[in-house]
C-alpha cells in the first residue's frame, strides 16, 4: 500500500502543474487514493471512489470484510491458487479454461456480462494481489484527505463489494467529515463496472468538467 501510494502521489505531483487532478480508485484502489489524499491533499481537485474501499474508522479493506454488510460478498467463492500465507499474495489463475471457475468468477464480478466480454475482461487481470494491500492501514485523515471534495459512484449490482457495504463506507466517511460529505452517484453495474461504459463515462465526464478552472 505504501508503494502504491508513493507511486501515485508522484504522478499527481507531475500532473498538478498542468491543471486540476481528479484521482479515481476502483475496488482496492480506494485505499491507495485515500493514502494519496493524506499525502498531497492540496494537489487533488477531487477523489472518486468507484465501488471502492474507503477507510476512516476501520483500518483496512480486510476489516471491512468482517462487517455484517459484507456477509453476502461472493469474492471468497472464487478459487485461489497456491498457499496465500506462504506466497504472501492472493493468487488467482484468471486464464483458467475451467468452465466452473469461469462461471463462479463471473457470478462474483460481472454477472450480467456476456461470456465473450467477461473473458476479454479477465485478460487484463493480474494473477497476484499482495496480502499486504488488503491488511495495510488505508485510513483517511480528516485534516488532509477529509478536506478534498469526493464522489462515491455506487455499483448497484456489485456482488463483490455489496451495496450495503458501499453505503456503510459512505456513511462512516461522512460522519468523520460532516462538512465535506460524499457526492453520491449510482451506476447499474457489477463489480468490474458496466459492460456498456457510456453512463459511467458520462458521470466521470461531468466531474471532470466541474473541476476545470473558469
Amino acid at each position: 500500500m505504501a508503494d502504491n501510494a508513493h507511486h501515485v502521489a508522484g504522478i499527481v505531483r507531475r500532473l498538478a502543474a498542468q491543471g486540476p487532478v481528479i484521482l479515481v480508485g476502483h475496488s482496492m484502489g480506494g485505499g491507495t487514493i485515500t493514502r494519496v489524499g493524506n499525502q498531497v491533499p492540496d494537489l487533488i481537485a477531487r477523489l472518486v471512489y468507484l465501488s471502492a474501499f474507503c477507510c476512516v474508522r476501520r483500518r483496512s479493506a480486510l476489516d471491512w470484510f468482517t462487517t455484517p454488510e459484507a456477509a453476502t460478498t461472493l469474492l471468497p467463492t472464487i478459487p485461489s491458487a497456491g498457499d496465500s500465507e506462504r506466497l504472501g499474495v492472493g493468487r488467482t489463475n484468471w486464464r483458467s479454461a475451467d468452465p466452473e471457475f469461469i462461471a463462479t468468477a463471473k457470478r462474483a464480478l460481472a454477472a450480467d456480462y456476456d461470456d465473450a466480454a467477461f473473458l476479454a475482461a479477465l485478460n487484463i487481470f493480474e494473477p497476484d494481489e499482495s496480502n499486504a494491500v488488503a491488511t495495510a492501514d488505508a485510513r483517511g485523515t480528516p485534516a488532509t484527505w477529509g478536506r478534498i471534495p469526493r464522489t462515491y459512484v455506487r455499483f448497484t449490482s456489485d456482488r463483490a463489494i455489496p451495496l450495503p457495504l458501499q453505503n456503510r463506507m459512505i456513511k462512516e466517511a461522512d460522519r468523520a467529515t460532516p462538512g465535506n460529505r460524499f457526492d453520491v452517484r449510482s451506476v447499474e453495474a457489477p463489480h468490474i463496472g458496466p459492460q456498456d461504459p457510456r453512463h459511467l463515462a458520462a458521470t466521470l465526464g461531468s466531474l471532470t468538467r466541474s473541476a476545470r478552472p473558469a
